[in-house]
């Protein structure tokens, strides 16, 4: 049964037109979606008077070119770079939408002409639990044939993993099997990831200016369904200090697991944690691990450091601006080099003997490199 069939003998108060464009409408739309469309629809009979204005104007406009950037998220980071990226093209006047990858809709691929996706790996491989219907849409045989797109892909993970960034390659490399055009190479960005987003993002507004000069960003009333929460000051590069309310175990006490259920004071901070947030923690490395770190390699913790346009004493910089607990791949590339280490060396080309490495998690451990011996344990 169609979604507008009704009794031959009841009279449908629409045109043929009518009927099949609102068929089309509701085609595929949840149970929640038809409930709020129903009172949607049933607030404008009782007001006739009133255009719905909050609804985005379908006009010539729509038909221009624009940049779609879609993201795979699952702690912020992935977001934070595809929401960049929007900021720049609209400051660059040029038109373009962001969307989350369970709010994209799919029918509407074939007729892009400009994708930029974003998207983070997690774990050994896997897509962000709100990337998991789009990477499956189109790595299925619903996917359309895209010979009129061109795209580009940045691909987020942490390179200690050996599935490093293998969503992001996934993505692109099913596109150009699509037929869509490559913009520019996949973009892999490590836990450091301004060093390879930023390159990439600014390739990305040369070719949406290049492809969109053209074009005029859409320009319409919209109403919000409600006032969107102020932009606060706290950022990724300017952490919230915020207090610590409450710290409690949930886990049994003969658990092996340490889970912790805590709630942080945001008052006075401006800022409103909501459904589909993400929370990122800055915590401080133990004074005494950089009391080894300093130790381990002779230096004066007051040495004085620069980062980020701000000078800091060393024992500082380490404590707070440094991960010392955990291992990333290019740290170990670095290490080996300038150590000259080949037993290193060989540990990076073989993803199994690297994972225990990994496991261990302390820098201080790589940093037993003495004289080009390796004297970490397990080697």
């Amino acid at each position: 049964m169609s979604a507008l069939s009704v009794p031959s003998d009841v009279p449908l108060p629409l045109s043929p037109t009518q009927a099949g464009l609102l068929a089309q409408l509701v085609d595929g739309m949840g149970a929640g979606a038809l409930h709020w469309l129903s009172g949607y629809a049933y607030g404008l009979a009782a007001q006739p008077a009133r255009a719905p204005r909050w609804l985005h104007a379908v006009d010539a406009q729509a038909a221009q070119p624009r940049a779609t950037i879609v993201y795979g998220s699952q702690t912020g980071n992935a977001r934070r770079e595809a929401e960049r990226l929007h900021r720049e093209l609209e400051a660059a006047g040029l038109p373009a939408r962001l969307l989350r990858a369970d709010a994209y809709p799919q029918r509407e691929l074939a007729d892009e002409r400009m994708l930029y996706l974003v998207f983070s790996t997690q774990g050994d491989g896997e897509p962000s639990d709100d990337a998991r219907g789009f990477v499956e849409y189109l790595a299925g045989r619903r996917a359309p044939r895209l010979p009129g797109l061109h795209y580009a892909v940045l691909g987020l993970g942490d390179s200690s993993y050996p599935q490093f960034c293998v969503i992001g390659r996934q993505l692109d490399a099913r596109l150009a099997e699509l037929g869509a055009q490559r913009l520019q190479a996949v973009a892999t960005a490590d836990v450091d990831v301004g060093t390879i987003a930023a390159p990439w993002q600014a390739q990305a507004l040369r070719d949406a200016r290049e492809r969109l000069a053209d074009a005029t960003p859409a320009t319409t009333n919209v109403t919000p369904l409600r006032t969107p929460a102020s932009v606060a000051a706290a950022t990724r590069e300017a952490p919230l200090a915020a207090e610590v309310l409450a710290n409690q175990r949930i886990t049994a006490r003969d658990s092996g697991k340490d889970v912790r259920h805590l709630e942080l004071s945001l008052a006075g901070s401006g800022l409103r944690y909501e459904p589909g947030d993400a929370l990122g923690v800055w915590p401080r490395n133990p004074p005494a691990l950089v009391d080894e770190v300093l130790a381990t390699l002779s230096l004066d913790r007051d040495a004085p450091v620069d980062h980020d346009g701000t000078r800091l004493p060393l024992a500082q910089w380490l404590g707070e601006r440094r991960e010392l607990t955990r291992l990333a791949r290019p740290f170990l590339v670095a290490q080996a080099e300038r150590a000259g280490d080949v037993a290193l060396t060989r540990l990076l080309d073989d993803p199994q003997q690297l994972a225990p490495w990994v496991a261990v998690g302390l820098v201080l451990v790589v940093l037993g490199v003495v004289g080009g011996v390796w004297v970490g344990v397990g080697v």
